[in-house]
């Protein structure tokens, strides 16, 4: 698969970007990595984030070690899942021009409502708004047209998106593929607590609109999110 880019879905946390993913794992033409950047910028020697400072660090996560395993040579073409503050290490225009580059994102007020429950104590680095802006513009200076899908759209309207997407991607759309068996994915094994429902779940669901009230802490975090998410957000897909 030389001849074809790798697929990256470049993700802010919580904004259904598992649900989105889980499409493509159903699928026997795509090699699915969820995440890989993770192991490097939470528990390698040259990781980023003391989130995890107690733990020893882990043998083959460096960045170096995740960028071989991402770029190795493949069968199929690769969907990668990953979220560009993780992919720090890394992260550069020279970097993203190796991808075909697509984004999902989401209302802060959701993501920041849903984070603070698995995590009170996340960093403005660990929301992704900042880091998922400067993918979004290195693609762009790259010459893309980067693809980029509202996630409350998405779970409203799967098949017209997700059509859309795969038309910009390249590849088939393969409606069969958004339905599933539920039961574990062992793509998401390592992070196993944040995709409890995605894991329980037989297709995408519908997300509800209801603006969750942010704690008065969560604010300052909102208000510098805002202008990367509206950003982005004026580059959204609409269904086919």
């Amino acid at each position: 698969m030389a001849d074809l880019k790798p697929i990256a879905l470049w993700a802010v946390p919580r904004s259904l970007s598992t649900a989105f993913e889980r499409v493509f794992v159903e699928r026997d033409d795509l090699e699915v990595l969820h995440e890989p950047f993770s192991a490097a910028y939470y528990y390698s020697e040259d990781r980023f984030s003391d989130r995890y400072a107690d733990e020893a660090p882990k043998p083959g996560s460096s960045y170096e070690d995740v960028l071989a395993e991402v770029f190795k040579p493949r069968e199929r073409r690769l969907f990668m899942k990953d979220m560009p503050y993780q992919a720090k290490g890394v992260m550069s225009p020279e970097f993203i021009r190796r991808f075909t580059n697509t984004f999902i994102i989401r209302d802060p007020k959701y993501v920041l409502s849903s984070l603070y429950k698995m995590w009170p104590d996340f960093t403005l680095e660990e929301t992704g708004y900042e880091q998922i802006y400067w993918a979004f513009r290195y693609a762009e200076e790259a010459g893309e047209d980067p693809v980029v899908v509202d996630a409350m759209t998405f779970s409203e309207y799967p098949v017209g998106i997700l059509t859309a997407y795969c038309e910009r991607v390249n590849i088939p759309f393969r409606p069969e593929a958004l339905s599933w068996e539920p039961g574990e994915v062992d793509e998401w094994k390592n992070w196993e607590e944040w995709h409890e429902a995605a894991q329980q779940s037989t297709g995408i669901e519908r997300a509800e609109r209801r603006d969750p009230e942010l704690p008065e802490e969560l604010w300052e975090a909102y208000e510098d999110c805002l202008p990367y998410y509206y950003a982005l957000a004026a580059h959204t897909i609409s269904p086919a």
